[in-house]
């Protein structure tokens, strides 16, 4: 790659003129170009669409944050919800099993009242029966523990 040639201290270029016509003020610097002071048309429409670009896209990423704060507070709420309703229906689940449980534990003590009543002498034998497998299941179960 070629090198680039600066011009040194005492050559001086002069400034190019401005496409409308008059003379532009020119500032130097030692080691470059002149540069002319006053910007062209292009150059004023180039910073105006770069400063709408910069607003457009300053403008997107402010939107865009505030979305996603709007839906970092709306996935709150739904996962509140959802946690509410999984809480509630396990409420209703509890309460319907506990009204089944009570409902089976009532129809066994009717049945096992009339049982007692119609035949005693036959309750007594079967409740005999299941203590004495209860017993000796309780019994081997306690030994296989130890």
């Amino acid at each position: 790659m070629a090198d680039p040639v600066y011009p040194n201290n005492e050559t001086r270029f002069p400034a190019y003129p401005e496409p409308g016509g008059g003379p532009a003020e020119t500032r130097y610097h030692p080691n470059l170009a002149p540069v002319a002071r006053t910007e062209t048309r292009s150059n004023l429409a180039l910073n105006s669409a770069a400063e709408n670009i910069g607003s457009a896209v300053g403008s997107a990423v402010e939107n865009a944050r505030t979305r996603l704060q709007e839906m970092k507070q709306r996935f709150t709420v739904i996962r509140g919800r959802a946690q509410e309703d999984i809480s509630t229906k396990a409420t209703e689940v509890a309460e319907d099993l506990k009204e089944q449980a009570e409902r089976t534990v009532t129809d066994a003590r009717s049945r096992a009242e009339r049982l007692a009543r119609q035949d005693p002498f036959r309750f007594i034998v079967i409740a005999a029966a299941v203590g004495v497998v209860l017993g000796i299941t309780l019994r081997i179960w306690r030994d296989h523990a130890d």
